[in-house]
C-alpha cells in the first residue's frame, strides 16, 4: 500500500469515516504525488481526482452525482472554495483537510510520531522523510517516535553517525581541522541533540557551532589558558567564554564551565597530536599577554609551561639545587612531553646529577667501601653523565646550565677518584687483596672455586667485556632484564641486595695484563705490551696459551673464543655452550673496547646487547644448557671529557708513563706495584676523569681511576634483575621532596536539597585490594612478611592481567617514580622465595608494563 493511500485513508477516517455517498476535501502536500485512482472502504468505492481549479472542483462534482471522492486540491483552490459555503456545507466535516508533518511521518514509518514541531525539522523530516523509512526498516519499531528519537534519527540522515556515535573530544577535533558547512536548519538541529547525546561537553559544541569558523578554535584555545593552576582569572583569560557562560545554551557556574571546558581541550589536543600545534602557539600568546610567569608555568597542558619550567629547574641545577622526582614527574606528565622528548631527557639527567651531587661526600680510607660506594654511586654518576651528554648531542637548549651541572659532577667524581688513587699509593699489594675484593687474578679461587665446592659438575661459561666500564655494564645489565621473552639479570645476595661483587683490575689497566690474569689466573709476569700490539699480534696466542696454564681448572676441559674466533656470528661459540663435555667455556666481546678506542671523540658509548655479536645468544644457550654465567670485564675505561684535559705527548698508554727520575705530571699519582706490574720501575697512573697523554680518543684506559679499575663481576641467570639504583636516582635520599601541589578542585554547586544531611557510609573492603591477598598462589609466610601496597600490587595484576605503572600508581596513590622502586624491591623479595609473579617490560612510550605470570591455587 502506497503512503498516498495511507495518507488519503487517515485523513477520511479523522473526517468521519467513509459513507456512502459525499466527498472529502484535501489540500495538496507532501506524500501525496503518486495518487491511487481509487479507494475501496466497507462502505464503497471512493474515486481520487486532482483538480486545478473550483470551476473544475464543481464539474467533477456535477458528474459524480452524489457518488463518494476524494478531490486533492493546491492550496490556493483550497482557499477559494473556502469562500464557497455551498461546497463546504457538502463536503465530510464541512471543511477542507490538510496533513500535518505527523501525518506524513507516521504515514511513511509505520508508527506513530508526536515529535515533529519545529518548523526546521518539519522541513528536514520531509526532506529525508524516504531515508527515514530506510533507516526504521532496519530496526526494531518503537511504540512511538517521541522528538529525542525523531531528532537523533535525523542527524543520522543528515550528517551521519558520528555526531551520535563519537566523543565530544573527537567531534572537536575534526571540526576545529574541518569546520561544518551545513544549512541553518541542519546546523540547528545538530546544536539541539548535542544537548541531549553529550551533556556538559554537547553544550559547549552547540555554543560554538553557531559560529564554527570562530567559536570551535576558542574553544580549544582558552581551554588550554584555563588549565593553570590558578584559582581566578580574569575575563582576558576566558575571551567570548566569560558573557557565553551566563547565555543558553550554556548557562553554567563558571566554576563547572572551567572544569568541562579543560577537559574537553585537554582530550581534543590529544586527539589531534602535532596538528594542535597553531591552536597552542596562539594559546601561549595570550597567556603570556594576560598571566604572570608563575602562574603560566602552572599549565600541565600550555608548551610555554612546559619551556618556562624546564629553564626554571635547568638554571636551579646550575645553582647547585638539586631538582626533585616531583619536580621531573610533572614534566613527564604534561602533555608536550612527548614532543620535547630531547629536553625532558636532558632535565632527567640533570636532576639525576643534581640529587647524586646533593649527597654529602664522607671520606673514607678503606678501600672496599671506596669500591663499594661506586659501584652503588658512583658508577651511576657516570651513568648519569653519559646520559646527559647524549641528551645534549640532540638538543639546542640547557647547554649552558648542563655544562655547570657536569663540572660539578666530575668534581665531586675527581675528589672520588683522588682519595682512591692515594689509598692504591699507600699499598698497592694491600689494597689490591683487601679483604672482601676480588681481584681479576683471583677470581677462580675466590669467586668460581665455592661453587665448584657446591656443585663439583657445575658447567660454567665466563664472559669477558672486553674494556666494559661499570656504568656501561650497568646499562647492558639493564637491557637484558627488561627482555621480557627471555629476561636475564644478576641474582640478589642473602639481604635481597642485587649488586655485583666488588672486584678490581690490576695495575695497569691494559688488555695484555688484566686479561692475562683472568685467564692465567695470577698476575703475569711479562712486558706490557702496547694495545695496538697485543690486539694484532699477541691476543690470540698468549690469552689461549695463558688459559691452558690455569691451575685453577685443574683438568677440567675448556675452550676459549677471542674475537677472530666469532668471525662466524658465534655458531661455534653456541656449539661449545651445548657441548656437554667441556667444563668451562670462555668468550671475550670486544665491543666496549672497539669503540672507546675510536677518535670520534664526538660520541659516547652506546651499547645495547643486540649490538654485541653473538653475546645475547651466547646467554641464553648457556641458561637452556644449565651453565652458570659469570660476567666481568678486564678493565673499565675512563670517557673523553675534552681536550684540555691532555697532559702530554705520551708514546705508548694514554693512562699511564715510565717516570724516571721524573715526578709525576698534574692529574697523575705515582705507584709503587711492587712487581705486580710488568717490569719493576716507577710509574705514575692518572686518576683524573679524561686526563690522557698522547692523541684523543672516546675511552681511554691504564689509569688508576674507580672507572678504570673498578669491573663487573657478578654471576647471570634467567629471570634475574638489574641492580640496584641509588636512593637519588629515583629522586630520595638527603633532598626532600615537595610534596606537589594538588590542582585546586572546586567544590560542587549545591542546591537546597543537596545540603541535606547524610549518614557517613562505612568504609568497604572491597576498595583495598590487600584484603584479597589470600588468593595470592604465595606461602602464607611469605604473604606476611608482605606491606598492603605489596599485596595490593598483586592482587590488582592477578585480577586485570597487566597494568602500567601510571595505572598502579593511581590505584594506589603513589607517585609513579616512587611505584618503580616498589616492583623492583617486591620482585626482588618473591624471587628470593623462589616465586615469579609478574614480569616488566618498558613501552615505546617510556612507561614500564606489569604482566601477571602466576598460577593460581
Amino acid at each position: 500500500m502506497s503512503a498516498a493511500h495511507l495518507l488519503l485513508r487517515g485523513l477520511l477516517e479523522k473526517s468521519g469515516g467513509a459513507n456512502e455517498k459525499g466527498f472529502l476535501l484535501v489540500i495538496d502536500s507532501e506524500g501525496l504525488e503518486n495518487l491511487p485512482e481509487q479507494m475501496t472502504t466497507p462502505k464503497g468505492v471512493y474515486r481520487v481526482h486532482r483538480i486545478a481549479t473550483e470551476l473544475g472542483l464543481r464539474h467533477l462534482l456535477w458528474r459524480a452525482k452524489g457518488a463518494p471522492l476524494i478531490a486533492v486540491m493546491p492550496e490556493a483552490v483550497a482557499l477559494q472554495i473556502q469562500k464557497a459555503p455551498d461546497i463546504l456545507r457538502r463536503a465530510q466535516d464541512q471543511r477542507v483537510h490538510a496533513l500535518t508533518i505527523n501525518d506524513v511521518l507516521e504515514a511513511h514509518l509505520g508508527v506513530r510520531v508526536v515529535g515533529a514541531d519545529a518548523p526546521y525539522m518539519q522541513k528536514l523530516a520531509l526532506e529525508h522523510v524516504h531515508k527515514l523509512g530506510v533507516m526504521m526498516s532496519h530496526r526494531t519499531l518503537p511504540t512511538v517516535i517521541d522528538r529525542r528519537l525523531l531528532t537523533e534519527m535525523l542527524v543520522d540522515v543528515s550528517v551521519g553517525e558520528r555526531v551520535r556515535t563519537q566523543t565530544p573530544a573527537q567531534l572537536l577535533a575534526a571540526w576545529v581541522q574541518e569546520p561544518p558547512q551545513w544549512s541553518l536548519g541542519v546546523s540547528q538541529l545538530v546544536r539541539d541533540a548535542l544537548l541531549t547525546m553529550h551533556g556538559d561537553d554537547g553544550r559547549l559544541l552547540s555554543w560554538a557551532l553557531a559560529q564554527p569558523e570562530r567559536r570551535l578554535r576558542q574553544l580549544v584555545i582558552h581551554g588550554a589558558i584555563l588549565t593553570v593552576e590558578v584559582p581566578e582569572l580574569g575575563k582576558p583569560v576566558w575571551g567570548p567564554l566569560w558573557q557565553a557562560a551566563t547565555e543558553p545554551p550554556l548557562e553554567m557556574d563558571r566554576r563547572i564551565l572551567r572544569r568541562v571546558l579543560t577537559r574537553l581541550a585537554e582530550d581534543t589536543l590529544a586527539i589531534l597530536g602535532d596538528l594542535a600545534t597553531p591552536l597552542l602557539d596562539e594559546a601561549d600568546r595570550i597567556g603570556r599577554e594576560c598571566l604572570l610567569p608563575a602562574q603560566l608555568q602552572t599549565s600541565h597542558v600550555l608548551p610555554l609551561a612546559f619551556a618556562s619550567r624546564c629553564h626554571a629547574l635547568a638554571k636551579q641545577a646550575a645553582d647547585g639545587k638539586a631538582i626533585s622526582l616531583a619536580e621531573i614527574s610533572w614534566l613527564t606528565a604534561h602533555r608536550s612531553a612527548n614532543i620535547n622528548r630531547v629536553s625532558l631527557a636532558v632535565l632527567v639527567a640533570m636532576g639525576r646529577l643534581s640529587r647524586y651531587l646533593d649527597q654529602p661526600f664522607t671520606p673514607s680510607t678503606d678501600i672496599l667501601a671506596q669500591v663499594q660506594d661506586y659501584q652503588r654511586n658512583g658508577a651511576f654518576a657516570d651513568l648519569a653523565i653519559l646520559q646527559l651528554r647524549r641528551a645534549l648531542a640532540s638538543s639546542a637548549a640547557h647547554h649552558a646550565e648542563a655544562k655547570s651541572v657536569l663540572t660539578a659532577a666530575y668534581a665531586r667524581r675527581e675528589r672520588e677518584n683522588q682519595q682512591f688513587a692515594a689509598a692504591l699509593a699507600a699499598g698497592y699489594e694491600a689494597a689490591l687483596h683487601h679483604t672482601g675484593l676480588t681481584p681479576l687474578h683471583r677470581l677462580w679461587k675466590r669467586t668460581v672455586a665455592p661453587v665448584w665446592q657446591q656443585d663439583p659438575g657445575a658447567r660454567l661459561f665466563l664472559v669477558v667485556l672486553d674494556g666494559c666500564s661499570y656504568p656501561v655494564f650497568l646499562e647492558l645489565l639493564h637491557a637484558l632484564s627488561q627482555d621480557n621473552t627471555f629476561p636475564i639479570g644478576i641474582r640478589p645476595d642473602a639481604d635481597g641486595r642485587v649488586a655485583g661483587i666488588p672486584a678490581l683490575s690490576p695495575l695497569p689497566t691494559i688488555t695484555s695484563h688484566a686479561r692475562g690474569a683472568i685467564f692465567l689466573g695470577e698476575l703475569p709476569q711479562d712486558p706490557l705490551a702496547a694495545e695496538t700490539v697485543f690486539r694484532d699480534e699477541q691476543e690470540a696466542k698468549t690469552d689461549k696459551a695463558r688459559f691452558n696454564q690455569n691451575k685453577a681448572l685443574e683438568r677440567r676441559n675448556r675452550r676459549l673464543f677471542l674475537k677472530a674466533d666469532l668471525a662466524d656470528g658465534g655458531q661455534a661459540l653456541l656449539a661449545a655452550l651445548a657441548d656437554e663435555s667441556l667444563d668451562v667455556v670462555a668468550a671475550v666481546f670486544n665491543a666496549v673496547d672497539d669503540q672507546i678506542g675510536s677518535v670520534n671523540t664526538g660520541s659516547t658509548v652506546r651499547l645495547s646487547p643486540e649490538d654485541i655479536s653473538a653475546f645475547k645468544p651466547s646467554l641464553q644457550v648457556a641458561l637452556k644448557s644449565r651453565r652458570k654465567i659469570l660476567v666481568t670485564a678486564d678493565h673499565g675505561h675512563s670517557p673523553y671529557v675534552e681536550n684540555k684535559l691532555r697532559v702530554g705527548a705520551g708514546k705508548g698508554a694514554p693512562r699511564f708513563l715510565p717516570l724516571g727520575k721524573n715526578a709525576a705530571p698534574d692529574s697523575f699519582i705515582e705507584i709503587d706495584l711492587g712487581g705486580l706490574g710488568g717490569p719493576p720501575e716507577r710509574r705514575a697512573f692518572a686518576w683524573r676523569s679524561g686526563a690522557y697523554l698522547g692523541s684523543p680518543q672516546v675511552g681511554f684506559h691504564g689509569g688508576c681511576s674507580l672507572e678504570e679499575m673498578v669491573v663487573p663481576l657478578a654471576w647471570l641467570e634467567r629471570d634475574g634483575l638489574h641492580a640496584d639504583e641509588p636512593a637519588w636516582w629515583f629522586g630520595q635520599g638527603s633532598v626532600v621532596e615537595p610534596v606537589p601541589p594538588p590542582r585546586p578542585v572546586e567544590l560542587p554547586i549545591e542546591t537546597p536539597s543537596d545540603k541535606l544531611p547524610t549518614a557517613p557510609k562505612p568504609q568497604l573492603t572491597l576498595f583495598n585490594p590487600a584484603e584479597r591477598a589470600d588468593a595470592l598462589p604465595l606461602p602464607p609466610e611469605l604473604l606476611a612478611k608482605l606491606g598492603n601496597d605489596e599485596k595490593s600490587v598483586l592482587v590488582l595484576l592477578r585480577e586485570n592481567g597487566s597494568a602500567r605503572a601510571s595505572e598502579l600508581a593511581e590505584r594506589l596513590r603513589k607517585n609513579p617514580g616512587r611505584l618503580n622502586g616498589l616492583m623492583v624491591t617486591l620482585k626482588r623479595a618473591l624471587h628470593a622465595s623462589g616465586h615469579t609473579l609478574f614480569t616488566d617490560e618498558k613501552l615505546p612510550s617510556g612507561e614500564t608494563m606489569y604482566r601477571y605470570q602466576g598460577k593460581d591455587r
